[in-house]
């Protein structure tokens, strides 16, 4: 199961104006940025639950961890984001959070506590030929990171085996593919009109409209790779994912 976890995306999102431009013409910078979160579980086996009864399991697991997770970080000396690498698949080492008591989720092999952190620079320019302002993102400002956070990922003992580390990991590797589709579209939106603030209002709209279009996308491909997978205990479906994911990561803008 997957849940998305929204901050800072939407029309209401905070403008900093970062820095001018040289060329008169050019003279808004500004930036943006949102943190989303996507936690998935792994199915260990045990009867279904409503996705309600999830949300406020996961609600009451996170307040417990708040007091771990800080003592944790002082003496574990781990990384508080672990990037997503093709090269340093995650272990069970990172799944470093006590394994949770509650009813609703005793039932999952594992969790993983993953990141999508987006941010870009935009540009307000003034075209002399035309008489009018345009606006369009920086590519070269354009920062997407996939993450996943060891403290509140976790790991029932008798659930760690090759099979569902390896679901986890697909997991991990299908937020990496909407990470990438998400950089390469947030490169796309242009606008122009009459004054700055309308081009600046247009664009914000655009750039918030992409991002939320491809973040709700990943988390219905996380429900539906752990649907269709049976959280991962039907190999046959886990195998044809695992190629689906793997052709997405080489491209993709293929993905759903």
């Amino acid at each position: 199961m997957s849940y998305l976890d929204r901050a800072s995306v939407g029309e209401d999102v905070p403008f900093t104006q970062v820095n001018g431009v040289a060329d008169i013409f050019r003279s808004h910078r500004d930036s943006l940025s949102a943190i989303i979160l996507i936690i998935t579980y792994g199915k260990g086996g045990g009867k279904m639950r409503t996705a309600l009864s999830k949300r406020a399991a996961l609600i009451v697991v996170v307040f417990m961890f708040i007091g771990l997770v800080a003592a944790s970080r002082a003496t574990a000396q781990v990384p508080e984001h672990v990037p997503w690498s093709a090269s340093q698949p995650i272990t069970w080492n990172l799944f470093l959070a006590a394994y949770p008591q509650g009813d609703c989720l005793q039932a999952e092999a594992a969790a993983i506590h993953m990141t999508i952190n987006w941010s870009v620079s935009y540009v307000l320019d003034y075209d002399r030929t035309r008489g009018d302002w345009y606006g369009y993102v920086d590519e070269s400002m354009i920062k997407v990171t996939n993450t996943m956070d060891p403290l509140l990922s976790w790991a029932a003992a008798q659930g760690k085996s090759p099979n569902v580390l390896n679901h986890e990991q697909r997991h991990f590797d299908l937020n990496e593919v909407y990470a990438r589709k998400l950089a390469i579209l947030l490169a796309r939106p242009h606008v122009t009109g009459a004054t700055t603030d309308e081009v600046r209002t247009a664009l914000r709209k655009e750039i918030n409209a992409t991002a939320s279009a491809v973040l709700n996308m990943a988390s219905q491909m996380q429900s539906r790779y752990d649907d269709e997978t049976a959280h991962g205990t039907n190999p046959a479906v886990q195998a044809s994912w695992a190629a689906k994911i793997d052709a997405w990561l080489a491209s993709p803008l293929q993905a759903p």
